[in-house]
């Protein structure tokens, strides 16, 4: 008959492969119950293994570097080097140019004269001058002053047909006048192997006659252009009509004269 010891051995060496393997899990689970819960220390892992992993990425601020001068490259240079000298051809082949004369804030004194067409009377000169300044370089004003006279041939028929003797048949006649110019028009023509810039410009204002068979206000209205040459002087052509009442041989006429006449200018100051 066995005794109690053999019969624990037995049970032991039966039960012990058993019992090993459970009691690994059985003090682990003591263990918790001693310290913090599985679900905390789950959470603190995850939390301690995310801060591992943001150390390992590089910090924005390492990124980041003071900015560079950007240098660009030898081909862009030279390939932005080529179309600014083509653009450069291209602009000195058509002649292109600043404008040649800036009329803001100068002077003009011009002196000139030409040819004076009257209704009653016949055509005869005009001389006289004018004096412009420029406000801008499209709009000026100007004052002028001009100087013509009656002709004697159609004075003498008048007095042949009506009997009447006119005791002065070389009348004098003057013009003052005070006009708008307006230059709208800017541009360049080819004379010969020279370019020559130019102005297009319209005039209109008021005047007054003084002569022997008128006194009294004008109507003025005009156009002209102007070549200009070097920085201060050009040569101009006007055209214009004066618009005022005659009256001659004791009748009174409204009359359209008209005026076409060449001045040359001189600009003050004389560079732009």
């Amino acid at each position: 008959m066995r005794t109690p010891f053999a019969r624990l051995v037995i049970i032991a060496s039966l039960v012990g492969p058993f019992v090993v393997p459970l009691a690994v899990p059985f003090g682990e689970s003591l263990a918790h119950a001693d310290g913090d819960p599985p679900g905390d220390r789950m959470i603190d892992k995850k939390l301690a293994k995310a801060d591992a992993e943001k150390k390992a990425l590089p910090s924005d601020s390492a990124d980041k570097k003071p900015d560079a001068e950007v240098v660009p490259g030898t081909t862009g240079m030279c390939i932005d080097q080529e179309i600014a000298d083509r653009l450069a051809i291209k602009r000195k082949r058509r002649g292109a140019v600043d404008r040649l004369f800036v009329k803001q804030g100068r002077h003009e004194i011009s002196a000139g004269g030409g040819y004076y067409a009257s209704d009653l009377l016949s055509g005869t000169y005009i001389v006289g001058g004018s004096y412009t300044y420029h406000m801008t370089d499209e709009t000026a004003v100007e004052f002028a002053g001009w100087w013509t006279h009656a002709n004697a041939d159609i004075i003498r028929a008048l007095e042949d047909k009506r009997g009447t003797v006119l005791t002065d048949t070389y009348a004098r006649e003057i013009f003052a006048e005070s006009v708008l110019v307006w230059s709208p028009v800017y541009g360049k023509l080819r004379l010969g192997g020279s370019i020559v810039h130019f102005d297009l410009y319209t005039d209109v204002g008021v005047g007054v006659v003084d002569s022997s068979t008128s006194r009294g206000a004008a109507g003025v209205v005009g156009f002209g252009v102007k070549l200009f040459m070097g920085q201060a002087v050009a040569f101009r052509i006007d055209a214009r009509n004066r618009t005022f009442r005659q009256e001659l041989l004791d009748e009174r006429f409204l009359v359209n004269d008209s005026a076409l006449t060449a001045s040359l200018s001189v600009f003050l100051p004389f560079h732009n």
